[in-house]
């Protein structure tokens, strides 16, 4: 995947319980709702951006913006925050489409009837149950649960259809995609060639991450955290430390009682919500300790220290796996950022947006 983290909504469970069967009728979006704001484009083939994701991405973002106030959308620094939020929405949007239209040029097409025939099994679990999870009971109250995690039937059957396009994304730069695409030579096939000189080349950065959620610690205990990291005499010992003491992922600091550390690419992360954490990880020299960086979003909220790692060929091969699938995130990154900043350049806002006021957004 492209990120450590996906973050889009709030709900991720959701994304994947939506569609229509028989039995449940899609609901059409009201005129409102289906009004475009704008539009993105790239290799021939536009997207339009509804209101009604419009809104689901403002009312799932607001409050990194707003920080609660709602006041803010129609105060005299408005203008600043709407700025803001609109390049929250931009990113989001833009990351939806480009896994649909990368997806679509490797071959699998989020549309098709195939993909029609997965969307209606998605809402006869969500509503019926599958024999995992309990079902909503009824169509009523899953509609509702969508309502409640702002969405509608139209924005949730986007989302369910970007999911399968990044189901289709990684199944293919992982080599798994003989499934989706029905012919194996179509997948991509990474060399150790080109895994190692990625490994090496100032494209990837090796480093080891201790990660507290805000609201679990306060700032003060981080700061007195990393003042602790940097007790230890060994790198070893401090990985041990992390793992004790945060929500880092075991094997992201140790492996079979060696260090491993995480490997990063520079196209990896969610540049919008990773800048600091990209931009700090690369400007480290090896051995030393980052300063406390906050991240604000819904998923990744938190603070983070990162300490740099030396890379060599002992742990290119020892952590092989691992470091081949950072090089296909970095892959998938480069491809979906060139995908980006061709939407970006062609995006239109429509007279709709002139219509918006943000401090009436709500799901009524």
């Amino acid at each position: 995947m492209k990120k450590l983290l996906i973050c889009i909504i709030t709900c991720l469970s959701l994304l994947l319980l939506v569609g229509c069967d028989d039995k449940y009728e899609p609901v059409e979006s009201t005129e409102e709702e289906a009004r475009v704001i704008f539009t993105v484009e790239a290799d021939g083939r536009k997207y339009e951006v509804r209101y009604e994701l419009y809104r689901a991405l403002f009312l799932g973002n607001k409050d990194i913006v707003d920080g609660g106030d709602s006041s803010v959308w129609q105060g005299e620094d408005a203008e600043k925050y709407i700025n803001q939020i609109n390049g929250i929405i931009m990113a989001r949007a833009t990351e939806i489409y480009s896994t649909i239209h990368l997806a679509r040029e490797l071959g699998y097409n989020p549309y098709s009837a195939s993909a029609d025939t997965k969307v209606r099994e998605y809402v006869k679990g969500a509503v019926e149950g599958d024999g995992t999870q309990m079902g909503y009971g009824s169509y009523e109250a899953y509609l509702e649960a969508l309502k409640k995690n702002n969405l509608n039937y139209s924005v949730a059957d986007l989302l369910a259809r970007y999911s399968l396009a990044l189901e289709a994304v990684n199944a293919y730069y992982m080599g798994t995609g003989e499934d989706v695409f029905g012919n194996s030579d179509r997948e991509f096939q990474p060399t150790k060639e080109a895994v190692s000189t990625y490994y090496m080349s100032d494209d990837s950065v090796r480093v080891l991450t201790a990660y507290i959620p805000r609201g679990v610690q306060d700032r003060a205990w981080v700061e007195s955290f990393r003042n602790q990291m940097l007790s230890y005499d060994t790198e070893l010992g401090m990985a041990g430390f992390i793992i004790g003491n945060t929500l880092a992922t075991e094997s992201d600091l140790i492996v079979d009682g060696e260090l491993s550390g995480k490997v990063i690419g520079k196209d990896a992360l969610d540049s919008f919500f990773y800048s600091e954490y990209i931009e700090t990880a690369f400007s480290l020299e090896v051995g030393e300790i980052s300063p406390v960086i906050v991240i604000e979003n819904s998923d990744a909220d938190g603070y983070y220290i990162l300490y740099k790692l030396d890379k060599s060929q002992e742990h290119l091969d020892r952590c092989y796996d691992a470091i081949e699938a950072s090089y296909v995130d970095n892959v998938i990154g480069m491809k979906l950022a060139e995908i980006g900043e061709k939407f970006e350049k062609s995006a239109k806002i429509t007279e709709n947006y002139n219509s918006i006021i943000h401090s009436d957004i709500s799901m009524g």
